[in-house]
């Protein structure tokens, strides 16, 4: 159903739709929560004939996993669905990809849960596992215990804070866990905090265009959040920006400024695109 032409179709739709957020066309979603692309857009006619098009069951399963997780009575259970722009790392989550040295082809959102379901949810191991089985509407129940020992819901951060603890970034094409769950995480922990000013000295989101889960991807993956981190705990330099950029064979292809959510960077009409003097921030109106 989903393979690497529907995805690599659904990628130059979307980045036809929203590649130039920025002011300028950067072949990237720079912003994919304003994004309203959808696959009907490239749902193919019923007479035939489109080369680059989405077949009904396609439409429907991206539809689907671009809608959050209900119960039979449209209860929220989970929030995060797929946004625009992680199809670039669909291949191996929602669909097999090709072998190779590292990894047996595999599809994570069917082997993760069902390993989760086998191994992590009571004290001992759980038979007769089938995440396809998951029923939304008895089975969260099962997960109390699981939930008591691994979610990571507590938006009171003041331990944290006093420890001198600091949190930084997350990859807006992560395929694997949704940009937007940091986002919500971020409000929350910001609403709990008192306000943006007492959250952005311990807690701020950078979001990368085009990152992968937690590397790679067909965007900005170079950049030196370490020593952004370093300097802001070691030193009180609170980071105002990150320079994200792309290599191909160790030579830089391009840069540009990634600034603190809810800020994103505006071409500023002047300068080479590619390069990250040519951006300026903007505060939008979310």
């Amino acid at each position: 159903m989903l393979n690497d032409a529907a995805a690599a179709i659904v990628h130059k739709s979307v980045l036809k739709l929203c590649a130039a957020q920025s002011g300028v066309d950067e072949g990237l979603v720079t912003d994919p929560t304003s994004c309203p692309w959808h696959p009907e857009l490239i749902a193919c006619p019923a007479r035939g004939g489109e080369a680059e098009c989405l077949y009904p069951q396609q439409v429907a399963a991206i539809r689907r996993m671009m809608m959050p997780a209900k119960d039979s009575k449209g209860e929220v259970l989970y929030a995060f669905p797929y946004i625009p722009g992680t199809d670039t790392q669909w291949v191996g989550y929602n669909y097999y990809g090709k072998p190779n040295a590292r990894l047996p082809p595999r599809i994570a959102n069917l082997e993760l849960p069902g390993q989760f379901l086998r191994y992590f949810v009571d004290e001992r191991v759980r038979e007769h596992v089938d995440a396809l089985s998951f029923d939304f509407d008895r089975d969260p129940q099962t997960l109390a215990r699981s939930r008591r020992i691994y979610d990571a819901t507590s938006f009171d951060l003041r331990a944290f804070k006093t420890r001198g603890g600091k949190l930084m970034w997350h990859g807006w094409a992560d395929g694997a866990i949704m940009a937007t769950s940091s986002i919500a995480y971020y409000e929350s922990v910001r609403r709990f905090m008192g306000g943006r000013e007492q959250t952005q000295d311990f807690f701020r989101l950078f979001l990368i265009p085009g990152v992968h889960h937690g590397s790679g991807g067909a965007g900005l993956p170079y950049f030196d959040a370490f020593s952004a981190l370093e300097e802001w705990v070691e030193h009180g330099r609170q980071p105002d920006k990150l320079v994200a950029g792309r290599r191909e064979h160790d030579v830089v292809q391009r840069t540009r400024p990634v600034y603190p959510y809810p800020g994103l960077a505006q071409y500023s009409g002047r300068g080479d695109p590619m390069c990250a003097e040519s951006f300026v921030p903007l505060q939008p109106a979310r």
